[in-house]
């Protein structure tokens, strides 16, 4: 009777109102052999990517630690940067990754902090089991699966800033970007800091990004860890101690925001800092539609991976075009968008509709 009740009261209303769930993603578990556990990971995939209209692009993917509480910051960033015209970032494949045991999975030593006469974070030091699954098992498990064009960026906040940073230094070819959002480099008595520190100026950090947010400073005058001062200290004296090491970092203070609301702001900044470039003129794009690839051919060689404009971005550019009368710079705009995209209807029907309106029946005869 119940479960005919629940029918009554919960779901005909939602049908008779025509109501739809929204969805941003899927939540998928995979088994660790190496961390003997069954992990969790969910998945957020660019709107047009299983849009058999479009071509079958590949895409950077995100992987963002604390995932079960940043995903959703994460995909409303992404979407407000890929909106129309004007994007700020490329679409990407968004990975959150849950936690089972942050502090065992997220830090790179054995240590304890005393509180109230408890001994706190006992279960830690496990970063490196973490990262061999990380990499080894949920990062191939991606690439398997998806569409990855083999640019990778890894999100962390407190302990995963601290993670971030440690696989960094010791993992530097398992991500392209790094962004730490107020790291915990407090740890251990400033391991990562330390070293960081000694080997610096040795290391080749060669198309590698790292952006470091810091929040206000809220240490006080008797706080052992001095989270801020360190953070500070590894942003105003390590980075840029070592010109020659080649890394693309920048770091920002947020005295507006603690502990825990710096996340939303700095991984806005971060995405914004790390594809500084990819915004495109628009308006001038129809009367120099070459400044497409010239912007793109700058961010590929800042970044060291080779970047294309999704399909849609160039597509929308393509219609403006055709909107105020300029015929001509939309079909050189629709034509590099169908030399990336061939296999794309879209891109096939735009670039033939183009050719039409110029009454070039005979090239539109060839596309179709």
């Amino acid at each position: 009777m119940k479960k005919y009740l629940f029918v009554l009261f919960f779901i005909l209303p939602s049908l008779l109102l025509g109501q739809e769930s929204i969805s941003i993603g899927n939540k998928y578990s995979i088994y660790s052999s190496i961390l003997k556990e069954k992990r969790s990971y969910w998945v957020y995939l660019p709107p047009e990517y299983d849009n058999n209209a479009y071509g079958k692009a590949s895409y950077p993917v995100i992987f963002l630690l604390d995932g079960d509480t940043n995903f959703t910051t994460l995909v409303a960033i992404q979407q407000a940067f890929t909106k129309g015209m004007y994007n700020n970032m490329p679409q990407c494949i968004i990975v959150g990754i849950p936690n089972t045991d942050r502090t065992r999975d997220l830090t790179p030593s054995k240590a304890y902090l005393k509180h109230n006469g408890k001994e706190m974070f006992t279960n830690s030091g496990g970063s490196e089991l973490f990262t061999s699954f990380l990499l080894h098992e949920l990062k191939s498990k991606i690439d398997s699966t998806y569409r990855t064009n083999g640019y990778n960026i890894l999100i962390g906040h407190s302990f995963g800033g601290l993670f971030t940073i440690n696989t960094l230094l010791h993992h530097a070819d398992a991500f392209n970007a790094y962004i730490a959002l107020d790291p915990s480099l407090w740890w251990d008595s400033r391991k990562v800091y330390k070293e960081a520190e000694s080997v610096w100026e040795s290391r080749n950090f060669s198309n590698k990004s790292l952006y470091v947010a810091m929040a206000k400073n809220q240490d006080k005058p008797n706080d052992e860890q001095k989270h801020s001062a360190t953070i500070r200290d590894f942003c105003t004296i390590v980075l840029p101690s070592a010109p020659n090491n080649k890394l693309n970092a920048a770091w920002k203070y947020y005295e507006n925001e603690d502990h825990g609301t710096v996340i939303v702001p700095a991984i806005f900044d971060a995405l914004r800092n790390l594809f500084q470039g990819i915004e495109l003129p628009v308006k001038k794009i129809p009367e120099t539609p070459d400044l497409i690839p010239e912007y793109y051919k700058k961010l590929s060689v800042r970044l060291g991976h080779s970047f294309v404009p999704d399909e849609v971005l160039v597509d929308n550019i393509g219609k403006y075009a055709l909107s105020i009368g300029n015929i001509e710079g939309a079909i050189k705009i629709f034509e590099y968008n169908y030399m990336h995209f061939a296999h794309s209807k879209n891109a096939r029907e735009s670039l033939v509709n183009a050719y039409l309106a110029n009454d070039n029946k005979e090239k539109a005869a060839l596309i179709k």
